[in-house]
């Protein structure tokens, strides 16, 4: 009987031992996990919005990687579009009557692609100009 109880109690013990080291190794693999998420949301751009040039105002945000700058744009400032063009952000619209479009510029270069297929580089400069399109 004796020897039933020692057999119990040390397999138990294991039992013990094992869950708490598995415990273990879920922390420090959720640990790993929470810090990879917060390095790919600490990429970060500065976004200007400009009237005629002149500054309406300037965020520095954070996002994820991968995510266009429509959808970034989207998330920090009140943005409506038409057929995939940007017509109004923050309430600041265009209008078409004076040829006044939304345009942006990354790092001082017009941009190439429309916003929704634009993805930025960690600390761009993005400048949204609503100006004269000639």
């Amino acid at each position: 009987m004796k020897k039933l109880a020692t057999l119990l109690t040390v397999f138990i013990g294991l039992f013990i031992m094992t869950g708490c080291q598995s415990n273990q190794n879920d922390q420090a693999s959720s640990k790993a996990s929470t810090q990879a998420i917060s390095e790919v949301a600490k990429s970060s751009v500065l976004i200007e919005l400009t009237d005629s040039d002149k500054e309406i105002t300037k965020k520095k945000v954070t996002y994820k990687s991968g995510e266009s700058l429509l959808a970034i744009l989207k998330a920090n400032f009140e943005v409506k579009e038409k057929d995939g063009f940007i017509t109004s952000i923050d309430g600041h619209a265009q209008d078409e009557s004076q040829n006044k479009y939304w345009t942006f510029t990354i790092n001082g270069k017009m941009g190439e692609k429309g916003a929704g297929e634009t993805k930025l580089d960690n600390d761009d400069q993005v400048v949204f100009n609503l100006g004269v399109f000639k």
